[in-house]
């Protein structure tokens, strides 16, 4: 499934379309996509759009998907025939959970002790107190003993916080990044690291709804898009953290791309603008479609469930 995206960041937009095109106007900047080369349209922040817009883009088999300005995933808008089929969420709901779980808290753990191996490699084992990537591996292996998924969910949420502790030493102390923190965020690499966040959960979200699936009906994790984080956590060091992290370290961040209120952290137009672009080219939507094939052929009996991974991370600094 080819997906071409369109994003629109920040605020003040003005979204308007004849039956060919959609016209953006964005802070005396004027845009005209071709409709028959957008497949995703996502939104995120305050903008304007017009109803005839919104129609236009169902009749054309595009799907919406909003954020809020954080990156906090809202809602979707899918044409008629991403309509779900009773049958398959039937399966989804019904199969047993525990396999896919593991499977999923695998994927999610292994992911992130990759990461932490790559970090190891470029900037030395000083990033790490002693004991730490014994502990991670040593969590990775006692996966297969547990019985409970609550045992599953409570170590996987332990090896991310580690994770997230860790990488904080390889970011420059000026941002105050120490861990990953609930909403609001109140430091840039929290806000940048959300904003991605949600441009990969809008990813998942399209291919889930695509596939006829339940985007709530998770296997490890419970509540809202619940399949979406099962499946999005695997994938957030490559496609997000690693270009995140390279983007704070480069010359093309600038100092001054942020404003620190007094109970949150605004990411400048800039900011969002290069965010859109790095997020857009290193999400891998193909693979993301890849996986939902994969979930949907386990769910009938067809072939095992397994989580896709993306290339090696291939650090740049």
């Amino acid at each position: 499934m080819n997906v071409n995206w369109k994003v629109v960041g920040g605020y003040g937009a003005h979204i308007k379309s004849n039956r060919t095109e959609i016209i953006i106007s964005h802070r005396g900047n004027v845009t005209e996509i071709p409709i028959r080369n957008i497949s995703h349209f996502l939104l995120i922040g305050g903008h304007t759009i017009q109803t005839s817009t919104i129609s236009t883009l169902m009749k054309e088999g595009t799907f919406i998907s909003f954020c809020e300005s954080d990156g906090n995933p809202v809602g979707y808008i899918a044409p008629y025939d991403y309509t779900s089929f009773k049958e398959i969420q039937n399966l989804q709901e019904t199969t047993a959970p525990y396999s896919y779980a593991l499977t999923c808290a695998f994927g999610s753990m292994k992911s992130r002790i990759f990461a932490i191996e790559e970090y190891t490699e470029k900037f030395g084992t000083d990033i790490l107190y002693s004991g730490e990537l014994d502990i991670l591996s040593g969590y990775l292996n006692e996966l297969g003993n547990m019985v409970l998924i609550d045992e599953l969910r409570r170590i996987d949420q332990l090896v991310r916080d580690m994770y997230y502790e860790i990488i904080s030493r390889i970011i420059s102390p000026t941002y105050n990044f120490k861990r990953r923190t609930i909403r609001p965020y109140r430091d840039p690499v929290n806000a940048i690291l959300s904003f991605g966040y949600g441009m990969l959960s809008s990813a998942c979200m399209r291919a889930v709804i695509g596939g006829h699936l339940n985007p709530s009906s998770g296997f490890l994790n419970r509540g809202d898009q619940a399949l979406i984080q099962d499946l999005m956590n695997c994938w957030k060091p490559g496609m997000i953290d690693k270009p995140a992290i390279e983007f704070l370290a480069s010359d093309e961040f600038p100092s001054k791309g942020f404003e620190l209120t007094r109970d949150r952290c605004i990411l400048h137009e800039e900011i969002i603008t290069k965010l859109i672009t790095l997020f857009s080219e290193s999400i891998e939507q193909n693979l993301i479609d890849s996986q939902i094939q994969n979930l949907l052929q386990a769910l009938q009996g067809e072939t095992q469930f397994t989580i896709l991974r993306s290339p090696t991370l291939k650090i740049h600094f």
